[in-house]
């Protein structure tokens, strides 16, 4: 295949290397005060040493008033420069351009950060916001003052351009959408209006900062699931606008409770706003940068076919810095996978992260501390477990030149991604397992399946360390009648180890259990979940949750929380209802997936037997995907 990403490119007076751009994703690296800290240039110099092009840096705030997010880099006075200079140096350093998105969240600004009430077009809070303070014709013009300025900042850092982020709901975007802009004034009613402090900050910007500076802005090609939200036709004439006003390219995203980037498939499906770019393009002489899940592949098909010019990749970026490398050098094999979870995104609205963080890769954002050196010394190593965990332990050991043994009990390397691969929407898990499995080939990790690991067989092994990373066994909750029944576990369920019948109860209503009741309701049984607290699926990444129970009772499947078990009988599950009445829930089959418990059986045997044993994973405790790697690549690491 040709590879049209690899070929140079130029936006405006701005020459590109290839057409891979590294799209604006906000990562709460910076310091509390918006300074960049050695944790972002790390994470930006990593990026473009990997081989990108263009790197937008995520959106940084014209103003403290359009703060939105904690920790967000800020652009608002002379004073961070300094700051964005060491930047913008990281990159040049690693051979890609750097750009600048400059930002104002608007609504979706938020006191807590920003220290005052939110501003918008209108007095309407966005869903669950604060309600903000209306601008007047004076304060527009004071903000676009402020991108102008801003713009400037960008120039004396050394940006080689900046992004004006006109989409995603924040400020300008609110201004362009009748759904949040109800002004009667010269900002508000029919298009032209609406996109007016857009077309002003363009010209402004543009005027500020010379034609050697080229400026462009992120548009969304549509709103999704919002009342009067932008349509494609709009959104066509405002990029034709932003053309005419000096914009040397336009960024097509999308927004919306239903946007397509924020919902998972049944089977992956790449570039799933590819279209919106292709509209956009046929009303616009300047370049057009496609986003959206886009893969290396799906890249190459968008601009062969003419869609657009330039190939934005986001999270897969996160998940391997090295994409475009190993993407240009055909290691297609070597590339860590993305699995489309949006717990990225997720992390940006919990209190208690600091900075992003990838299920996949454990050292986003550790770029300088989790970098793989060899090992002083070469050692045998034994890992016990072929899960998440104990892959990532054998990978990264093997990476720094140790000896990796991995024995796995089971027929199949993948531990608990096997079942977690399996339910509707989950087909991107497989890639990491596969991922897995070339990278073990590829470094001569050897693999013996059907192994039992006993302390009999440490001792005849002779291993100088051992990770032990056998993970969880099944909790079976006590409910009277319960052994009486048609018990099956939701991970035999799942592999088809054993049969089920027309109607199931699955008794707990986390992750397994609901997938698992998605899984049989799409072959057709009649399945009820049920769960003791007052909510289901609440570790699912909260992006996902709301679309994922639409599924579950779209398909069919009734929810029942708050409940008392009392038994099982020949009928079904009894239960008490949180208003104490009591119901039969008819079921051939219960299916149980009530949590698990961390099995150490094998460490507490063969702890000391051995000069060094690591616990890793879900038998250190249950958790994530994201924390079982993140195990595993620390003591991969520091063996």
């Amino acid at each position: 295949m040709k590879k049209l990403l690899w070929e140079p490119f130029r936006v405006g007076p701005m020459a590109l290397r290839n057409r891979l751009v590294m799209p604006p994703m906000v990562t709460q690296y910076a310091n509390e005060e918006g300074y960049v800290t050695e944790r972002s240039r790390n994470y930006y110099a990593a990026r473009a040493w990997g081989g990108v092009g263009l790197i937008i840096v995520e959106a940084t705030y014209v103003d403290k008033p359009g703060q939105a997010f904690k920790n967000q880099l800020a652009i608002s006075d002379d004073k961070f420069i300094a700051g964005l200079s060491s930047l913008t140096e990281a990159i040049h350093k690693g051979g890609a351009r750097a750009s600048i998105q400059l930002h104002h969240g608007g609504r979706l600004a938020k006191s807590e950060f920003s220290g005052s009430q939110p501003v918008a077009p209108s007095t309407l809070a966005s869903p669950g916001g604060e309600i903000p303070k209306e601008l007047s014709v004076e304060e527009i013009g004071g903000i676009v003052k402020r991108f102008a300025e801003a713009s400037m900042r960008a120039k004396k850092a050394g940006f080689d351009g900046v992004e004006i982020h006109g989409a995603h709901g924040y400020l300008i975007d609110q201004f362009l959408s009748r759904a949040s802009n109800q002004r009667q004034d010269f900002y508000g009613g029919d298009l032209h209006h609406r996109a007016r402090l857009l077309i002003e900050i363009l010209e402004a910007v543009r005027k500020r900062v010379g034609n050697d500076f080229p400026v462009w802005c992120r548009l969304n090609g549509r709103e999704y699931g919002i009342a009067e939200g932008t349509t494609l036709e709009e959104s066509k004439q405002i990029a034709l606008m932003a053309q005419d006003a000096g914009a040397a390219a336009i960024h097509v995203s999308a927004a919306g409770p239903q946007s397509p980037v924020n919902l998972t498939t049944p089977i992956f499906v790449p570039a799933v706003i590819a279209d919106l770019a292709e509209e956009i393009k046929k009303g616009v002489r300047v370049p057009v940068i496609a986003v959206g899940r886009i893969t290396p592949e799906a890249g190459e098909r968008i601009l062969a076919e003419g869609k657009a010019d330039l190939i934005a990749i986001g999270k897969g970026l996160l998940a391997d810095p090295n994409l475009p490398n190993k993407w240009a050098s055909d290691r297609l094999k070597d590339i860590t996978p993305c699995i489309v979870c949006m717990a990225c995104r997720d992390d940006l609205r919990l209190p208690a992260v600091s900075g992003i963080r990838c299920q996949v890769n454990a050292a986003l954002g550790k770029e300088e501390e989790y970098q793989i050196f060899p090992a002083k010394e070469a050692k045998k190593i034994l890992v016990i477990g072929g899960g998440p965990a104990g892959m990532e332990a054998a990978r990264v050991a093997a990476l720094r030149g140790h000896e990796v043994v991995l024995w796995e009990r089971s027929s199949r390397l993948g531990g608990q991604l096997i079942q977690a691969a399996i339910p509707p929407h989950k087909d991107r898990i497989e890639p990491l397992r596969q991922y897995f499995s070339d990278q073990f080939k590829k470094l001569g990790v050897r693999i013996e399946l059907g192994k039992v690991a006993t302390a009999a067989a440490l001792e005849e092994m002779q291993p100088e360390a051992v990770v032990c990373a056998t993970g969880i066994r099944a909790t079976v909750p006590e409910i009277r009648g319960l052994s009486k029944a048609h018990v099956v576990q939701a991970g035999d369920v799942l592999e088809g180890k054993v049969k089920v019948g027309n109607k199931v109860v699955v008794i707990g209503g986390e992750l397994v259990g609901c997938e698992t009741a998605e899984f049989l309701a799409e072959k057709g049984k009649k399945v009820t979940v049920t769960r003791r607290g007052p909510e289901m699926a609440l570790k699912v990444e909260g992006i996902l949750r709301p679309f994922f129970l639409q599924r579950l009772l779209e398909k069919g499947v009734t929810l029942l929380t708050n409940i008392h078990y009392d038994e099982v009988t020949a009928q079904g599950l009894v239960v008490t209802t949180k208003d104490n009445e009591k119901r039969v829930i008819e079921a051939d089959t219960i299916v149980l997936a009530a949590g698990s418990i961390p099995d150490q059986e094998l460490y507490q045997e063969i702890k000391g037997r051995a000069a060094e044993v690591y616990l890793a994973g879900d038998c250190v405790e249950p958790r994530k995907i994201r924390d079982a790697i993140a195990d595993g690549y620390r003591i991969g690491l520091g063996i």
